[in-house]
């Protein structure tokens, strides 16, 4: 046994088998030559369940024992692979917190994902306005205060839901967090989305677990080395009453034929963090360290050091840098009015010399101006909204209306307007400003979006 029991079993049925008279119909190769052709061997790791293979929706063999080196690696009291991505994960623990009634308190700029799992639980969302930054004017997330303050206007919120980190990298005070939850009997999501790494090494900020999380999503794929698409949802000692309904979420929301092609890439991934995780991460910290200019957006919080924000002066200087490096074959994870984001990968970093040479002239930009939130907290019936009678409405003409469909800016995908919401002039000139600039919106078909009939 080499520590990955489910790639190993996956490799000796792939040796042993010699026709495939099941799904998938490529057959492990045959039938579909081209994609064989495409990356030589792929289809022969694509198989589905088999006596020997076991079965993600009730594991007992590999993928048992592979979840059990996942949360070892945690230090969980269970760990469930999912191949539906952060999604997934975030829609389970979502789920499985408000089966038994209850609402759900989110951060404003949550993720959309949360959407679906509220819609399934006919549950309301308590909406809270995130602090925010007084020098770079960017969300530092839930505080204690705004979570207490929440639970006072409601107390019915069974689960808060926070981003840990940020988009940008910038870790919620989520032991604070925990503690207010704790006092109103309500669980503490994590949505790990982009901090599966962190507790990997001593430069990073404190994992979502030890900060006394109940359930946590670990976007392995954004951050833990793992193909594109999987994620971990991780239970701590709080959630060890909702070990049921976890898995009756899962069961509700999952594929019934996840990839073990996907599944085996988590392994991996587990594996080569349970064992080298501080090594491999040390030069990627210090090459990170090297482009680090007083232009990154820094703030009091910890922050995850390789998610490398950069403020501009404006759009258009943005959009130049970017382009100026795209030249040169270096593309940024994200960009938006006057700030890129570049994301250091761990292992051995690629080439980052033109990042480095740009960032070292950037000025420090001028404090923004801060924008008063419009509501510090705001509740509204997602399911009503969603199962409403609605009309399309031209951008320009549905300021004062309700918001009958979500609608994101990809990436990140955190909603500029939810179902339910009133939509306001700042919301709108948003969302126009970023079709100006090419960016992929959705719930926006060429300039009209769906309201709420009156």
């Amino acid at each position: 046994m080499t520590g990955t029991p489910l790639t190993d079993a996956v490799q000796a049925y792939r040796k042993s088998t010699l026709a495939r008279l099941h799904v998938p119909a490529h057959g492990g190769g045959p039938g579909n030559p081209a994609l064989d052709t495409l990356i030589p061997g792929l289809c022969t790791w694509d198989v589905t369940e088999q006596p020997e293979l076991d079965d993600l929706s009730h594991p007992q063999g590999p993928i048992a024992k592979a979840q059990g080196a996942a949360a070892t690696l945690y230090g969980a009291k269970a760990a469930h692979y999912l191949t539906g991505g952060a999604t997934q994960g975030v829609q389970a623990a979502v789920l499985a917190s408000l089966l038994h009634g209850g609402a759900l308190l989110a951060a404003r700029d949550s993720h959309r994902s949360l959407l679906g799992a509220a819609l399934l639980a006919d549950a309301d969302v308590v909406l809270a306005a995130p602090d925010r930054d007084p020098l770079f004017d960017v969300s530092l997330g839930l505080s204690p205060q705004t979570v207490e303050r929440a639970f006072a206007e409601n107390p019915d919120i069974a689960a808060v839901l926070v981003p840990y980190p940020t988009y940008l990298g910038i870790a919620t005070d989520l032991g604070g967090i925990v503690r207010v939850a704790h006092e109103h009997g309500a669980l503490t999501i994590a949505d790990a989305a982009h901090g599966a790494h962190f507790g990997w090494h001593p430069q990073l900020p404190t994992a979502p677990l030890a900060e006394g999380a109940d359930l946590v999503i670990a976007g392995m794929h954004k951050s833990g080395g793992s193909l594109t698409q999987t994620a971990l949802l991780l239970e701590g000692d709080g959630a060890a009453d909702r070990h049921e309904e976890v898995n009756l979420a899962l069961r509700l929301i999952g594929t019934s034929s996840p990839s073990y092609l996907l599944m085996v890439s988590l392994e991996q991934a587990v594996r080569v963090a349970l064992e080298d995780s501080e090594r491999l991460l040390a030069p990627a910290l210090a090459a990170a360290r090297e482009i680090r200019s007083a232009a990154r957006v820094l703030t009091k919080r910890p922050q995850d050091p390789l998610r490398i924000a950069l403020q501009f002066e404006g759009p258009a200087a943005a959009e130049e840098f970017c382009r100026s490096l795209a030249l040169e074959g270096v593309r940024a994870e994200y960009l938006e009015e006057g700030l890129a984001l570049f994301i250091v990968p761990f292992g051995t970093p690629p080439p980052l010399a033109p990042l480095a040479r740009a960032a070292i002239d950037l000025a420090r930009p001028a404090p923004a101006a801060l924008q008063p939130p419009t509501q510090a907290v705001q509740r509204i019936a997602l399911g009503r909204a969603l199962r409403a009678r609605r009309v399309r409405r031209r951008l320009a003409d549905a300021e004062g209306c309700v918001a009958a469909d979500v609608v994101s800016v990809v990436p990140p995908g955190i909603p500029a307007l939810w179902p339910g919401e009133g939509i306001t002039r700042q919301a709108l000139e948003g969302v126009s400003r970023a079709l100006e600039q090419g960016r992929r919106v959705m719930g926006i078909d060429q300039e009209w979006l769906w309201v709420v009939a009156e």
